[in-house]
Protein backbone atom coordinates (compact mmCIF):
# COMPACT_ATOMS: atom_id res chain seq x y z
CA UNK A 1 0.00 0.00 0.00
CA UNK A 2 3.01 2.45 -0.63
CA UNK A 3 1.60 3.54 -3.86
CA UNK A 4 -0.40 6.91 -3.97
CA UNK A 5 -1.25 8.88 -6.55
CA UNK A 6 0.55 12.64 -7.12
CA UNK A 7 -1.22 15.99 -5.56
CA UNK A 8 -2.68 18.55 -7.81
CA UNK A 9 -3.41 21.84 -6.67
CA UNK A 10 -5.72 24.12 -8.94
CA UNK A 11 -5.81 27.91 -6.80
CA UNK A 12 -8.07 30.30 -8.00
CA UNK A 13 -6.55 33.96 -6.90
CA UNK A 14 -9.29 36.53 -6.30
CA UNK A 15 -6.42 39.22 -6.27
CA UNK A 16 -6.40 39.85 -2.77
CA UNK A 17 -3.47 37.05 -1.59
CA UNK A 18 -7.13 34.55 -0.62
CA UNK A 19 -7.35 32.00 -2.97
CA UNK A 20 -9.73 29.13 -3.38
CA UNK A 21 -7.34 26.43 -3.33
CA UNK A 22 -8.72 22.53 -4.36
CA UNK A 23 -6.41 19.19 -4.36
CA UNK A 24 -7.02 16.64 -6.55
CA UNK A 25 -5.41 13.40 -5.99
CA UNK A 26 -6.29 9.67 -4.34
CA UNK A 27 -9.51 10.80 -3.39
CA UNK A 28 -11.21 11.23 -6.85
CA UNK A 29 -9.14 7.95 -8.47
CA UNK A 30 -10.63 5.64 -5.88
CA UNK A 31 -13.95 7.13 -5.78
CA UNK A 32 -13.76 6.60 -9.31
CA UNK A 33 -12.98 3.02 -9.36
CA UNK A 34 -16.33 2.59 -6.83
CA UNK A 35 -18.06 4.65 -9.55
CA UNK A 36 -16.91 2.19 -12.40
CA UNK A 37 -18.14 -1.24 -10.17
CA UNK A 38 -21.36 0.15 -10.01
CA UNK A 39 -21.50 1.16 -13.44
CA UNK A 40 -20.37 -2.25 -14.28
CA UNK A 41 -22.04 -4.52 -11.65
CA UNK A 42 -25.26 -2.63 -11.45
CA UNK A 43 -26.23 -0.71 -14.19
CA UNK A 44 -24.54 -2.90 -17.04
CA UNK A 45 -25.32 -5.98 -15.22
CA UNK A 46 -26.44 -7.76 -18.59
CA UNK A 47 -23.58 -6.55 -20.94
CA UNK A 48 -20.98 -7.43 -17.99
CA UNK A 49 -22.39 -10.33 -16.71
CA UNK A 50 -24.02 -11.99 -19.86
CA UNK A 51 -21.92 -10.56 -23.16
CA UNK A 52 -25.04 -8.71 -23.91
CA UNK A 53 -24.08 -5.24 -24.67
CA UNK A 54 -27.10 -3.28 -26.32
CA UNK A 55 -30.94 -3.86 -25.76
CA UNK A 56 -30.32 -3.98 -21.92
CA UNK A 57 -33.46 -4.88 -19.73
CA UNK A 58 -32.80 -4.16 -15.91
CA UNK A 59 -33.74 -7.21 -14.02
CA UNK A 60 -33.66 -8.47 -10.85
CA UNK A 61 -30.27 -7.87 -10.14
CA UNK A 62 -30.90 -4.22 -10.47
CA UNK A 63 -33.77 -3.52 -8.32
CA UNK A 64 -32.59 -5.88 -5.42
CA UNK A 65 -29.40 -4.65 -5.19
CA UNK A 66 -30.98 -0.64 -5.48
CA UNK A 67 -33.26 -1.40 -2.80
CA UNK A 68 -30.83 -3.13 -0.79
CA UNK A 69 -28.69 0.12 -1.20
CA UNK A 70 -31.46 2.82 -0.08
CA UNK A 71 -32.25 0.48 3.01
CA UNK A 72 -28.99 0.59 4.11
CA UNK A 73 -27.86 3.87 3.44
CA UNK A 74 -31.24 4.64 5.46
CA UNK A 75 -30.54 2.48 8.35
CA UNK A 76 -26.23 4.48 8.44
CA UNK A 77 -28.64 7.97 8.30
CA UNK A 78 -30.88 7.19 11.45
CA UNK A 79 -27.90 5.49 13.65
CA UNK A 80 -25.12 7.28 12.36
CA UNK A 81 -23.80 8.13 16.13
CA UNK A 82 -24.78 5.39 17.90
CA UNK A 83 -22.82 2.93 15.65
CA UNK A 84 -19.90 5.67 14.82
CA UNK A 85 -17.04 3.47 15.87
CA UNK A 86 -18.24 0.73 13.08
CA UNK A 87 -18.79 3.40 10.57
CA UNK A 88 -15.74 4.55 10.98
CA UNK A 89 -13.82 1.78 11.79
CA UNK A 90 -11.45 0.50 9.06
CA UNK A 91 -12.28 -3.27 9.28
CA UNK A 92 -16.02 -1.72 7.82
CA UNK A 93 -13.91 -1.96 4.72
CA UNK A 94 -13.34 -5.38 4.28
CA UNK A 95 -16.83 -6.19 4.84
CA UNK A 96 -17.86 -3.65 2.27
CA UNK A 97 -15.29 -5.11 -0.33
CA UNK A 98 -16.54 -8.62 0.69
CA UNK A 99 -20.22 -7.54 -0.38
CA UNK A 100 -19.53 -6.42 -3.60
CA UNK A 101 -17.18 -8.88 -4.85
CA UNK A 102 -19.72 -11.95 -3.42
CA UNK A 103 -22.05 -10.14 -4.79
CA UNK A 104 -20.46 -9.19 -8.01
CA UNK A 105 -19.37 -13.11 -8.69
CA UNK A 106 -22.95 -14.39 -7.52
CA UNK A 107 -24.53 -12.48 -10.36
CA UNK A 108 -21.82 -13.92 -12.60
CA UNK A 109 -22.21 -17.04 -11.47
CA UNK A 110 -25.81 -17.03 -11.50
CA UNK A 111 -25.08 -16.11 -15.94
CA UNK A 112 -22.67 -18.75 -16.23
CA UNK A 113 -24.55 -21.33 -14.35
CA UNK A 114 -27.92 -20.72 -15.16
CA UNK A 115 -28.74 -20.29 -11.62
CA UNK A 116 -31.92 -17.71 -12.34
CA UNK A 117 -33.92 -14.89 -10.32
CA UNK A 118 -33.37 -16.19 -7.21
CA UNK A 119 -29.64 -15.96 -7.53
CA UNK A 120 -29.71 -12.71 -9.27
CA UNK A 121 -32.15 -11.57 -6.14
CA UNK A 122 -29.29 -12.49 -3.49
CA UNK A 123 -26.71 -11.21 -5.63
CA UNK A 124 -28.38 -8.22 -6.31
CA UNK A 125 -29.09 -7.57 -2.45
CA UNK A 126 -25.15 -7.98 -1.44
CA UNK A 127 -23.79 -5.51 -3.91
CA UNK A 128 -25.97 -3.31 -2.84
CA UNK A 129 -25.03 -3.92 1.14
CA UNK A 130 -21.41 -3.51 -0.34
CA UNK A 131 -22.08 -0.18 -2.11
CA UNK A 132 -23.94 0.98 0.87
CA UNK A 133 -20.83 0.36 3.13
CA UNK A 134 -18.78 2.13 0.19
CA UNK A 135 -21.00 5.24 -0.10
CA UNK A 136 -20.72 5.85 3.16
CA UNK A 137 -16.72 5.52 3.50
CA UNK A 138 -16.26 7.24 0.62
CA UNK A 139 -18.62 9.97 1.37
CA UNK A 140 -16.74 10.24 5.01
CA UNK A 141 -13.82 10.79 3.24
CA UNK A 142 -14.89 13.50 1.25
CA UNK A 143 -15.64 15.38 4.17
CA UNK A 144 -12.71 16.26 4.95
CA UNK A 145 -11.80 18.02 1.93
CA UNK A 146 -12.75 21.94 1.68
CA UNK A 147 -15.15 22.94 -1.01
CA UNK A 148 -13.00 23.28 -3.91
CA UNK A 149 -11.31 20.11 -2.91
CA UNK A 150 -14.30 18.13 -3.00
CA UNK A 151 -16.00 19.72 -6.50
CA UNK A 152 -12.47 19.31 -8.07
CA UNK A 153 -12.28 15.59 -7.00
CA UNK A 154 -16.14 15.05 -7.51
CA UNK A 155 -16.00 16.13 -11.22
CA UNK A 156 -12.61 13.85 -12.19
CA UNK A 157 -14.29 10.68 -10.25
CA UNK A 158 -17.45 11.07 -12.29
CA UNK A 159 -15.01 11.66 -15.96
CA UNK A 160 -12.75 9.20 -14.57
CA UNK A 161 -15.13 6.60 -14.09
CA UNK A 162 -17.65 7.22 -17.12
CA UNK A 163 -14.41 6.70 -19.26
CA UNK A 164 -13.01 3.40 -17.69
CA UNK A 165 -16.15 2.61 -17.84
CA UNK A 166 -16.49 2.77 -21.70
CA UNK A 167 -13.15 1.64 -21.84
CA UNK A 168 -14.25 -2.15 -19.98
CA UNK A 169 -17.05 -2.76 -21.94
CA UNK A 170 -15.01 -2.04 -25.03
CA UNK A 171 -12.36 -3.71 -24.66
CA UNK A 172 -12.72 -6.73 -22.53
CA UNK A 173 -14.72 -9.39 -23.93
CA UNK A 174 -17.01 -11.75 -21.86
CA UNK A 175 -16.69 -13.33 -19.44
CA UNK A 176 -13.24 -10.82 -18.68
CA UNK A 177 -15.48 -8.06 -18.25
CA UNK A 178 -17.15 -9.84 -15.44
CA UNK A 179 -14.31 -10.95 -13.51
CA UNK A 180 -12.78 -7.70 -13.80
CA UNK A 181 -15.57 -6.29 -12.16
CA UNK A 182 -15.46 -8.75 -9.44
CA UNK A 183 -11.61 -7.27 -8.84
CA UNK A 184 -12.81 -3.73 -8.65
CA UNK A 185 -13.90 -3.48 -5.03
CA UNK A 186 -10.70 -4.89 -4.47
CA UNK A 187 -8.58 -2.11 -6.64
CA UNK A 188 -10.30 0.85 -4.33
CA UNK A 189 -10.25 -0.83 -1.12
CA UNK A 190 -6.27 0.46 -0.66
CA UNK A 191 -7.08 3.74 -1.98
CA UNK A 192 -9.91 3.84 0.70
CA UNK A 193 -7.80 2.81 3.11
CA UNK A 194 -4.94 5.53 2.70
CA UNK A 195 -7.81 8.66 3.00
CA UNK A 196 -9.20 6.48 6.33
CA UNK A 197 -6.96 7.17 9.22
CA UNK A 198 -7.08 5.00 12.26
CA UNK A 199 -9.37 5.73 14.65
CA UNK A 200 -9.29 8.67 16.24
CA UNK A 201 -10.05 7.75 19.66
CA UNK A 202 -6.59 6.38 19.67
CA UNK A 203 -4.61 8.56 17.08
CA UNK A 204 -6.21 11.93 18.48
CA UNK A 205 -3.75 13.56 15.62
CA UNK A 206 -6.64 16.54 15.07
CA UNK A 207 -9.02 18.42 16.91
CA UNK A 208 -12.31 16.44 16.90
CA UNK A 209 -15.66 17.79 16.89
CA UNK A 210 -19.39 16.47 17.24
CA UNK A 211 -21.59 16.94 14.48
CA UNK A 212 -24.13 19.65 15.18
CA UNK A 213 -27.12 18.04 16.28
CA UNK A 214 -30.15 18.21 13.97
CA UNK A 215 -33.74 17.19 13.79
CA UNK A 216 -32.90 14.17 12.42
CA UNK A 217 -36.56 13.23 11.11
CA UNK A 218 -37.10 16.55 9.80
CA UNK A 219 -33.90 16.68 7.78
CA UNK A 220 -34.26 13.37 6.24
CA UNK A 221 -38.05 14.04 4.99
CA UNK A 222 -36.88 18.06 4.01
CA UNK A 223 -33.49 16.99 2.15
CA UNK A 224 -34.71 13.68 0.67
CA UNK A 225 -37.48 15.53 -1.52
CA UNK A 226 -35.62 17.36 -3.39
CA UNK A 227 -33.29 14.83 -4.09
CA UNK A 228 -35.34 12.62 -5.06
CA UNK A 229 -36.17 13.92 -7.69
CA UNK A 230 -33.12 14.82 -8.78
CA UNK A 231 -32.85 11.10 -8.74
CA UNK A 232 -35.54 10.65 -11.56
CA UNK A 233 -33.73 13.07 -14.06
CA UNK A 234 -30.14 10.79 -12.92
CA UNK A 235 -31.85 7.73 -13.37
CA UNK A 236 -33.39 8.65 -16.64
CA UNK A 237 -29.78 9.91 -17.98
CA UNK A 238 -27.98 6.89 -16.44
CA UNK A 239 -29.63 5.04 -18.23
CA UNK A 240 -29.16 6.62 -21.77
CA UNK A 241 -25.68 7.10 -21.06
CA UNK A 242 -24.39 4.25 -19.18
CA UNK A 243 -26.77 1.56 -21.71
CA UNK A 244 -27.16 3.07 -25.00
CA UNK A 245 -24.84 5.90 -25.48
CA UNK A 246 -21.62 4.22 -24.06
CA UNK A 247 -22.26 0.19 -24.97
CA UNK A 248 -22.58 1.78 -28.73
CA UNK A 249 -20.00 -0.16 -31.15
CA UNK A 250 -19.88 3.57 -32.83
CA UNK A 251 -15.85 4.54 -32.87
CA UNK A 252 -16.48 8.01 -31.98
CA UNK A 253 -18.21 7.18 -28.87
CA UNK A 254 -14.92 7.44 -27.11
CA UNK A 255 -14.44 10.63 -28.58
CA UNK A 256 -17.94 11.70 -27.49
CA UNK A 257 -17.25 10.42 -23.87
CA UNK A 258 -14.27 12.13 -23.74
CA UNK A 259 -15.76 15.21 -25.21
CA UNK A 260 -18.68 15.25 -22.88
CA UNK A 261 -16.29 14.40 -19.64
CA UNK A 262 -13.60 17.52 -20.29
CA UNK A 263 -17.36 19.66 -20.82
CA UNK A 264 -18.81 18.63 -18.34
CA UNK A 265 -15.53 19.21 -15.79
CA UNK A 266 -14.79 22.45 -17.40
CA UNK A 267 -18.32 23.78 -16.65
CA UNK A 268 -18.81 22.95 -12.73
CA UNK A 269 -15.18 23.84 -11.93
CA UNK A 270 -15.65 27.42 -14.09
CA UNK A 271 -19.31 27.66 -12.42
CA UNK A 272 -17.86 26.86 -8.60
CA UNK A 273 -14.77 28.34 -8.74
CA UNK A 274 -16.41 31.65 -9.73
CA UNK A 275 -19.40 32.37 -7.44
CA UNK A 276 -18.74 34.45 -4.80
CA UNK A 277 -16.42 32.65 -2.11
CA UNK A 278 -18.89 33.69 0.49
CA UNK A 279 -22.10 32.20 -1.49
CA UNK A 280 -23.76 28.48 -0.74
CA UNK A 281 -24.43 25.81 -2.34
CA UNK A 282 -27.63 26.49 -3.52
CA UNK A 283 -25.49 29.17 -5.83
CA UNK A 284 -24.48 26.05 -7.95
CA UNK A 285 -27.38 25.38 -8.87
CA UNK A 286 -28.69 28.82 -10.40
CA UNK A 287 -26.28 28.24 -13.64
CA UNK A 288 -26.16 24.18 -13.60
CA UNK A 289 -29.77 23.58 -13.46
CA UNK A 290 -30.62 25.44 -16.59
CA UNK A 291 -27.50 23.75 -18.15
CA UNK A 292 -28.34 20.27 -17.20
CA UNK A 293 -32.70 21.01 -18.31
CA UNK A 294 -31.33 22.08 -21.62
CA UNK A 295 -29.38 19.01 -22.48
CA UNK A 296 -32.83 16.90 -21.56
CA UNK A 297 -33.82 18.41 -24.23
CA UNK A 298 -32.31 16.86 -26.72
CA UNK A 299 -33.70 13.36 -25.67
CA UNK A 300 -36.31 13.16 -28.23
CA UNK A 301 -33.43 14.06 -30.71
CA UNK A 302 -31.59 11.13 -29.84
CA UNK A 303 -34.03 8.85 -29.22
CA UNK A 304 -35.14 9.51 -33.14
CA UNK A 305 -31.97 9.80 -34.52
CA UNK A 306 -28.94 8.84 -32.17
CA UNK A 307 -27.01 11.16 -33.26
CA UNK A 308 -23.64 12.52 -32.38
CA UNK A 309 -25.21 16.03 -31.08
CA UNK A 310 -27.88 14.78 -28.53
CA UNK A 311 -25.41 11.95 -27.54
CA UNK A 312 -22.71 14.54 -26.36
CA UNK A 313 -25.06 16.40 -24.55
CA UNK A 314 -27.37 14.48 -22.80
CA UNK A 315 -23.89 12.43 -21.93
CA UNK A 316 -22.46 15.63 -20.62
CA UNK A 317 -25.73 16.46 -18.83
CA UNK A 318 -25.43 13.02 -16.85
CA UNK A 319 -21.81 13.23 -15.73
CA UNK A 320 -23.21 17.71 -14.64
CA UNK A 321 -25.84 16.43 -12.50
CA UNK A 322 -23.82 12.91 -11.07
CA UNK A 323 -21.24 15.42 -9.81
CA UNK A 324 -23.35 17.87 -8.99
CA UNK A 325 -25.37 15.57 -6.40
CA UNK A 326 -21.86 14.87 -4.79
CA UNK A 327 -20.77 17.89 -4.38
CA UNK A 328 -23.98 18.99 -2.79
CA UNK A 329 -23.34 16.18 0.41
CA UNK A 330 -19.84 16.79 0.41
CA UNK A 331 -20.26 20.72 0.70
CA UNK A 332 -23.23 20.17 2.84
CA UNK A 333 -21.55 17.96 5.46
CA UNK A 334 -18.56 20.31 4.98
CA UNK A 335 -20.16 23.53 5.39
CA UNK A 336 -22.67 23.02 8.23
CA UNK A 337 -20.49 20.56 10.29
CA UNK A 338 -23.35 17.97 9.90
CA UNK A 339 -22.82 14.25 9.78
CA UNK A 340 -21.72 12.68 6.97
CA UNK A 341 -22.61 9.72 7.70
CA UNK A 342 -26.34 11.06 7.57
CA UNK A 343 -25.90 13.58 5.10
CA UNK A 344 -24.64 10.94 2.34
CA UNK A 345 -26.73 8.26 3.69
CA UNK A 346 -29.88 10.28 3.82
CA UNK A 347 -28.79 11.50 -0.09
CA UNK A 348 -27.67 8.22 -1.45
CA UNK A 349 -30.94 7.06 -0.18
CA UNK A 350 -32.95 9.39 -2.01
CA UNK A 351 -31.07 8.87 -5.23
CA UNK A 352 -31.39 5.43 -5.37
CA UNK A 353 -34.99 5.50 -5.36
CA UNK A 354 -35.53 8.14 -7.49
CA UNK A 355 -32.91 6.09 -10.24
CA UNK A 356 -35.64 2.95 -9.70
CA UNK A 357 -38.08 5.73 -10.60
CA UNK A 358 -36.14 7.13 -13.48
CA UNK A 359 -35.20 4.11 -14.76
CA UNK A 360 -38.68 2.42 -14.94
CA UNK A 361 -40.07 4.99 -16.69
CA UNK A 362 -37.27 4.83 -19.11
CA UNK A 363 -37.91 1.04 -19.72
CA UNK A 364 -41.58 1.57 -19.81
CA UNK A 365 -42.59 4.61 -21.36
CA UNK A 366 -46.14 3.54 -21.93
CA UNK A 367 -46.39 4.65 -18.47
CA UNK A 368 -46.46 8.51 -19.39
CA UNK A 369 -49.08 8.31 -21.75
CA UNK A 370 -51.56 9.97 -20.05
CA UNK A 371 -49.08 13.11 -21.28
CA UNK A 372 -50.24 13.77 -25.14
CA UNK A 373 -46.55 14.51 -26.36
CA UNK A 374 -45.56 11.07 -27.32
CA UNK A 375 -42.72 8.91 -25.48
CA UNK A 376 -39.88 11.01 -25.66
CA UNK A 377 -40.98 14.38 -25.11
CA UNK A 378 -43.09 13.02 -22.25
CA UNK A 379 -40.39 12.35 -20.49
CA UNK A 380 -38.75 15.53 -21.08
CA UNK A 381 -41.89 17.22 -19.53
CA UNK A 382 -41.50 14.93 -16.53
CA UNK A 383 -37.80 15.61 -16.16
CA UNK A 384 -37.92 19.73 -16.50
CA UNK A 385 -40.68 19.19 -13.38
CA UNK A 386 -38.29 17.30 -11.83
CA UNK A 387 -35.49 19.65 -12.07
CA UNK A 388 -37.86 22.81 -11.11
CA UNK A 389 -39.55 21.49 -8.37
CA UNK A 390 -36.03 19.43 -7.00
CA UNK A 391 -34.25 23.55 -7.07
CA UNK A 392 -37.48 25.02 -5.47
CA UNK A 393 -37.06 22.61 -2.86
CA UNK A 394 -33.94 22.33 -2.00
CA UNK A 395 -33.06 23.29 1.16
CA UNK A 396 -31.46 26.85 1.73
CA UNK A 397 -29.31 28.46 4.17
CA UNK A 398 -31.75 29.46 6.72
CA UNK A 399 -34.22 25.76 6.47
CA UNK A 400 -30.51 24.50 7.96
CA UNK A 401 -30.83 26.53 10.55
CA UNK A 402 -34.09 25.72 11.56
CA UNK A 403 -33.07 22.44 11.30
CA UNK A 404 -30.03 22.59 13.90
CA UNK A 405 -31.24 21.57 17.46
CA UNK A 406 -30.14 24.54 20.24
CA UNK A 407 -26.91 24.00 21.52
CA UNK A 408 -27.11 22.49 25.29
CA UNK A 409 -23.92 22.13 27.95
CA UNK A 410 -23.99 18.23 27.36
CA UNK A 411 -21.83 17.93 24.89
CA UNK A 412 -19.23 19.76 27.42
CA UNK A 413 -19.92 15.95 29.71
CA UNK A 414 -19.58 14.04 26.44
CA UNK A 415 -16.24 15.75 25.49
CA UNK A 416 -14.37 15.53 28.58
CA UNK A 417 -15.92 12.18 28.93
CA UNK A 418 -14.31 11.14 25.37
CA UNK A 419 -10.96 12.64 26.63
CA UNK A 420 -10.84 10.57 29.27
CA UNK A 421 -11.94 7.66 27.11
CA UNK A 422 -8.59 8.55 24.95
CA UNK A 423 -5.83 9.15 28.09
CA UNK A 424 -7.49 5.29 28.74
CA UNK A 425 -6.90 3.86 25.40
CA UNK A 426 -3.05 5.46 25.42
CA UNK A 427 -2.96 4.24 28.46
CA UNK A 428 -3.69 0.59 27.30
CA UNK A 429 -1.48 1.31 24.34
CA UNK A 430 1.49 2.52 26.54
CA UNK A 431 1.47 -1.48 28.11
CA UNK A 432 2.16 -2.99 25.03
CA UNK A 433 4.20 -0.27 23.04
CA UNK A 434 7.98 -0.01 22.77
CA UNK A 435 9.35 1.57 25.92
CA UNK A 436 10.69 4.70 23.85
CA UNK A 437 7.47 5.30 22.24
CA UNK A 438 5.76 4.71 25.54
CA UNK A 439 8.45 7.16 27.49
CA UNK A 440 7.68 9.72 24.41
CA UNK A 441 3.69 9.61 24.92
CA UNK A 442 4.30 10.54 28.56
CA UNK A 443 6.45 13.29 28.10
CA UNK A 444 4.37 14.71 25.42
CA UNK A 445 1.09 14.31 28.02
CA UNK A 446 2.76 16.01 30.99
CA UNK A 447 4.95 18.60 29.15
CA UNK A 448 1.08 19.83 27.72
CA UNK A 449 -0.69 19.69 30.99
CA UNK A 450 2.15 21.47 32.96
CA UNK A 451 2.46 24.00 29.40
CA UNK A 452 -1.24 24.82 28.99
CA UNK A 453 -4.98 24.52 30.03
CA UNK A 454 -5.87 24.40 26.31
CA UNK A 455 -6.31 21.06 24.46
CA UNK A 456 -2.88 19.14 23.69
CA UNK A 457 -2.65 17.76 19.96
CA UNK A 458 -0.83 13.81 21.22
CA UNK A 459 1.50 12.81 18.51
CA UNK A 460 2.72 9.19 18.11
CA UNK A 461 5.77 9.67 20.42
CA UNK A 462 7.64 10.35 17.18
CA UNK A 463 9.52 13.17 19.81
CA UNK A 464 12.33 12.25 21.69
CA UNK A 465 11.62 12.21 25.31
CA UNK A 466 12.22 14.63 27.57
CA UNK A 467 13.45 14.33 31.36
CA UNK A 468 10.42 14.59 33.05
CA UNK A 469 10.76 13.34 36.13
CA UNK A 470 10.24 16.59 38.31
CA UNK A 471 6.74 17.33 36.46
CA UNK A 472 5.42 14.05 36.52
CA UNK A 473 5.15 14.60 40.15
CA UNK A 474 2.70 17.67 40.17
CA UNK A 475 1.03 16.36 37.06
CA UNK A 476 -2.93 16.25 36.89
CA UNK A 477 -4.74 13.16 37.06
CA UNK A 478 -5.99 11.62 33.11
CA UNK A 479 -9.71 12.54 34.42
CA UNK A 480 -8.79 16.18 35.48
CA UNK A 481 -6.65 16.68 31.82
CA UNK A 482 -9.73 15.61 29.99
CA UNK A 483 -11.77 17.78 32.56
CA UNK A 484 -9.23 20.48 31.28
CA UNK A 485 -9.51 19.81 27.67
CA UNK A 486 -13.01 19.02 27.50
CA UNK A 487 -13.79 22.56 29.25
CA UNK A 488 -11.62 24.26 26.29
CA UNK A 489 -12.94 22.40 23.62
CA UNK A 490 -16.48 22.77 24.23
CA UNK A 491 -16.19 26.74 24.70
CA UNK A 492 -14.48 26.47 21.15
CA UNK A 493 -17.19 24.66 19.74
CA UNK A 494 -20.28 26.21 21.08
CA UNK A 495 -18.59 29.42 19.25
CA UNK A 496 -18.48 27.32 15.76
CA UNK A 497 -22.02 25.95 17.00
CA UNK A 498 -23.38 29.55 17.17
CA UNK A 499 -21.74 31.19 14.12
CA UNK A 500 -22.02 27.92 11.73
CA UNK A 501 -18.35 27.56 10.95
CA UNK A 502 -17.63 24.92 8.59
CA UNK A 503 -15.72 21.43 9.68
CA UNK A 504 -12.08 23.37 8.74
CA UNK A 505 -13.07 26.39 9.97
CA UNK A 506 -14.03 24.72 13.30
CA UNK A 507 -10.35 23.36 13.00
CA UNK A 508 -8.55 26.39 12.06
CA UNK A 509 -10.55 28.82 14.82
CA UNK A 510 -9.94 25.87 17.51
CA UNK A 511 -5.95 26.68 16.40
CA UNK A 512 -6.12 29.96 16.63
CA UNK A 513 -7.81 30.28 19.76
CA UNK A 514 -4.84 28.32 21.01
CA UNK A 515 -2.31 30.93 19.92
CA UNK A 516 -1.59 29.09 16.88
CA UNK A 517 -0.01 31.74 13.89
CA UNK A 518 -1.30 31.09 9.96
CA UNK A 519 2.18 28.71 9.41
CA UNK A 520 1.14 26.58 11.84
CA UNK A 521 -2.13 26.17 11.19
CA UNK A 522 -1.05 25.19 7.80
CA UNK A 523 1.65 23.13 8.30
CA UNK A 524 -0.53 21.40 11.06
CA UNK A 525 -4.14 20.83 8.40
CA UNK A 526 -1.22 20.13 5.64
CA UNK A 527 -3.37 23.23 3.83
CA UNK A 528 -1.70 25.84 1.86
CA UNK A 529 -0.82 29.35 2.94
CA UNK A 530 -3.88 30.99 0.63
CA UNK A 531 -5.81 28.24 1.84
CA UNK A 532 -5.11 29.03 5.28
CA UNK A 533 -5.60 32.76 4.98
CA UNK A 534 -8.59 32.11 3.08
CA UNK A 535 -10.31 30.19 6.07
CA UNK A 536 -8.54 32.81 8.72
CA UNK A 537 -10.34 35.21 6.90
CA UNK A 538 -13.63 33.37 6.51
CA UNK A 539 -13.66 33.09 10.79
CA UNK A 540 -13.07 36.54 11.58
CA UNK A 541 -15.97 37.39 9.17
CA UNK A 542 -18.45 35.44 10.37
CA UNK A 543 -17.64 35.47 13.62
CA UNK A 544 -17.94 39.61 13.03
CA UNK A 545 -14.26 40.13 14.45
CA UNK A 546 -10.91 41.69 13.07
CA UNK A 547 -7.95 40.31 14.71
CA UNK A 548 -6.45 36.59 16.40
CA UNK A 549 -6.99 38.99 19.94
CA UNK A 550 -10.51 39.57 19.36
CA UNK A 551 -10.92 35.39 18.71
CA UNK A 552 -8.78 34.87 22.19
CA UNK A 553 -11.59 37.78 23.97
CA UNK A 554 -14.39 35.65 22.78
CA UNK A 555 -13.43 32.70 24.16
CA UNK A 556 -12.65 34.12 27.52
CA UNK A 557 -15.46 35.65 27.75
CA UNK A 558 -17.91 32.20 26.89
CA UNK A 559 -14.88 30.83 29.52
CA UNK A 560 -16.41 33.52 32.03
CA UNK A 561 -19.79 32.48 30.70
CA UNK A 562 -19.65 29.23 32.34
Amino acid sequence: MAFSFPRISITVDDGNERGTQGELGTLAFGFGVHLVWSYCAIFNEQGVFEGVSNGITFGPFFYSALVAFAVLTLFTALTDQKLLRFYTDRPTMILAVAFSVAGSALALGSCVFGLGDPGLIVAGALAGIGAGLFTMLWGTAYARYNTASIVLNSVVAVVFATLLYSLIIHVLPWPFSGIVTCALPLCELPLLWRLTPVSYALRHALPIFNPLPIRKITFILRFSVPIFLFGIVLGALKDIGLTEILPSVDPTVQLIALFAGGTAAIVLMVVSFSIDKRSHWDFLFRPLIPIIALTCLFLPWFQESGELIPSLLLLTGFLCLAALMWVLMGQLAQEFRLSPICMFGTGTMAIALGTIVGVFLMETPQTLDFLPYGNGSNMVILMLVCLILGNALLPRVRDIKRIILPHSGKDEIDVAAFNQEIDQAQAILRQYAHPAWSLGLDAIGTQTAAATQADATWSNGETAAQPVVELAQDAPSNEERAKVRGRFRTQCEEIANRYLLSRRETEVMFLLAKGHNAAFIQEKLCISKSTAKTHISHIYRKLDIHNQQELLAMVDAARNEE
